[in-house]
């Protein structure tokens, strides 16, 4: 069976940021990144309160992976499942990769998880049923919704990687392409969230304190203009207040710019 490259892999030299030793294929199959349309209707569902505090700071709130009540939150495959798809056995057959043990890499692959903070949207056309029942409990709750360019607008693009979840089962292997690839594969229970993800990593300077509360999650600023804060509340909140369900703010975010994401350096497009 043929398989499509979308890609190639390889070591560079940080001095001169060229490859340094051979380029190794990366196979669609294996390949997480993907993204919406740039018209494409995206959602999150929250109580009230989240809502107003949203407009209030104008930051959406990005949770600490491991706080998240996934257990599998990021986490890596199975030994025996880990770095089996044929783009990291390429990659390490051609650069004679000698494991650590598996062991190893995991206790370090939770301090990553305590350094990662993540948002999540719903993908879908219209409203969902089972998001309203999953992500809210109160009567007193909102949908919000915008379009991916538009969200992606209001974002600071530098500091995050914003890409589709893709959902597998136990016997699939969340490749390892960077640290921060096993963040964007869920569990296939989860696919009715059909979620946009927004992974925004610790940056260079910052700091982590493990078991302090503060720290269990981080508030990003988002470009929500003082007009569409007050129309969205008058026109679609005011007027629906204590309607679950009802009240959806739609087009909170002012149109993007530029439609990208950001994907860590490291791989050479295929095209």
């Amino acid at each position: 069976m043929t398989r499509e490259i979308i890609g190639w892999r390889f070591i560079k030299d940080r001095r001169t940021d060229q490859p340094v030793g051979l380029l190794t294929p990366v196979y669609k199959e294996d390949w997480p990144y993907e993204v919406p349309g740039p018209d494409q209707r995206i959602w999150r569902y929250v109580e009230l309160w989240k809502f107003e505090d949203m407009l209030r700071t104008s930051s959406l709130y990005f949770r600490r992976a491991d706080k998240l009540s996934d257990v599998g939150e990021g986490r890596l495959s199975a030994e025996g499942v880990r770095g089996t798809s044929r783009s990291e056995v390429a990659f390490k057959a051609a650069y004679n990769i000698a494991p650590q043990g598996h062991a190893i890499d995991v206790a370090a692959h939770e301090v990553t998880r305590s350094c990662m903070f993540i948002n999540c949207w719903n993908i879908g056309d219209v409203e969902s049923a089972r998001m309203w029942a999953e992500y809210t409990t109160s009567a007193e709750s909102v949908a919000i919704s915008t379009t991916f360019d538009r969200l992606l607008g209001a974002l600071p693009n530098s500091e995050l990687i914003i890409c589709s979840v893709k959902y597998i089962d136990d016997t699939t292997p969340r490749c390892e392409f960077f640290h921060t690839t096993a963040f964007f594969y869920k569990d296939k229970q989860f696919s009715f969230e059909n979620e946009l993800r927004l992974l925004r990593p610790v940056l260079d300077g910052e700091q982590v304190l493990i078991d302090d509360e503060r720290d269990f999650g981080k508030l990003i600023r988002v470009g929500i203009p003082e007009a569409d804060r007050t129309n969205c509340y008058k026109q679609e909140y005011a007027a629906n207040r204590g309607r679950r369900g009802a009240p959806t703010c739609a087009d909170v975010l002012p149109r993007a710019q530029v439609l990208a994401s950001k994907i860590e350096p490291g791989i050479l497009s295929a095209g």
